[in-house]
């Protein structure tokens, strides 16, 4: 899948030498050997020839080496039977599995400071909140109740949880420290909250709920204030906070077609940076706040398509073979983006380097790779 490129540059020196006036020069013209004396003594005059630049044209100066791809990924895969959590390094040369037993584990979230994972942990029909420590592979359960607890986000400081769970009677969002204390109810409505989505840098959590009739972006400020994000007639969903926290990105659906778009923190600037609604997938943010990225399915065609939300272009990138599904995510670095493409039932994990558009494949197994996250460490 890489191309090595290599140039050779060969210089020829041809030297002829007059042996004797009987041996006839290898190289050059007859010309050049003179006789004279009456003895027969001979002197020899050679025209100097010049050394020959033997280049293969077609050969270019080798490219500039592309920097080694550093951190880690996680990502959930069913290798080894149910779906658990594993992490690879960023070139796929080492994947460790970090979840063990009989549970489904999903839905991986990083700590903002890169030393924890949460996920969630499916038994039957209840799911709980595990947190797994990637230095010493700890794991430790958060959550335990009779009903689901899921989508969790971390705080900023990476102390807390913020998560969803059923266990009063309908969708409610709550947080709790790392170890499993403090629990603490954020909202109490008749209607479904859920998604909560913790911002980067504060306190507040946007969240999705139908207390108005369908699914708007709501805000939860640390006072617990709720407040109204986005109210429309059209169903909202999908939040995520960019890493500077000035804005969401969300989609807003129309049946299953969707645009993304953005609004800043304080409810303005609300645009859609979609020309055309479309099975997109959750967008991904670039770690400058400058750039998302999402995959989409226009018919039997996949793509990655890349938002500039400065310079206001979008890049589209296709692969034969390629079929980019979920919700990618970026290195670090913003020069990398790692995506699961499908394949009928297979699923692997792909690396595109952007200033090239190489592809590496980061993942090789038969069976599902899916839900990458980047982490620097």
């Amino acid at each position: 899948m890489k191309s090595l490129f290599k140039t050779y540059k060969k210089h020829i020196a041809i030297t002829c030498f007059a042996l004797s006036t009987f041996v006839l020069a290898a190289c050059g013209e007859v010309g050049d050997l003179g006789l004279s004396g009456a003895a027969g003594s001979t002197e020899t005059s050679e025209t100097p020839i010049p050394e020959l630049d033997v280049t293969d044209p077609t050969n270019a100066e080798p490219p500039t080496p592309i920097p080694p791809a550093t951190g880690h990924i996680l990502f959930t895969s069913n290798r080894d039977g149910q779906m658990d959590l594993y992490m690879a390094s960023a070139d796929g040369v080492t994947v460790e599995r970090l979840t063990f037993g009989a549970s489904v584990e999903g839905s991986p979230r990083l700590s903002p400071d890169g030393n924890k994972a949460a996920y969630v942990s499916v038994v039957g029909s209840n799911s709980d909140i595990f947190v797994v420590d990637l230095n010493t592979k700890a794991i430790n359960q958060v959550t335990n109740a009779p009903e689901k607890d899921t989508a969790p986000s971390w705080s900023p400081d990476s102390q807390r949880l913020a998560f969803e769970s059923f266990r009063d009677g309908n969708f409610e969002i709550y947080s709790v420290n790392v170890d499993g204390n403090n629990l603490t109810r954020l909202t109490n409505d008749p209607a479904g909250d859920n998604s909560p989505v913790w911002s980067p840098v504060s306190n507040d959590i946007v969240f999705v709920s139908n207390r108005f009739g369908t699914s708007d972006l709501l805000l939860l400020a640390p006072n617990g204030t709720v407040s109204s994000l986005i109210s429309s007639t059209v169903p909202e969903n999908s939040p995520v906070w960019s890493p500077n926290g000035n804005f969401v990105a969300y989609q807003t659906f129309t049946n299953e077609l969707s645009h993304i778009c953005i609004i800043g923190r304080d409810g303005l600037n609300q645009r859609c940076i979609t020309s055309n609604p479309g099975l997109f997938a959750q967008p991904a943010w670039s770690a400058d706040s400058t750039s998302l990225a999402a995959s989409l399915q226009q018919g039997n065609s996949y793509s990655l398509q890349l938002f500039n939300i400065v310079n206001v272009t979008t890049t589209e990138i296709a692969q034969p073979g390629m079929e980019p599904h979920g919700t990618p995510t970026w290195s670090p670095d913003g020069m990398r983006i790692v995506f699961q493409s499908q394949s009928g039932d297979n699923a692997e994990l792909f690396s595109i380097f952007l200033p090239s558009m190489e592809f590496t494949q980061i993942t090789v197994s038969p069976s599902t790779d899916t839900e990458p996250i980047w982490s620097a460490r």
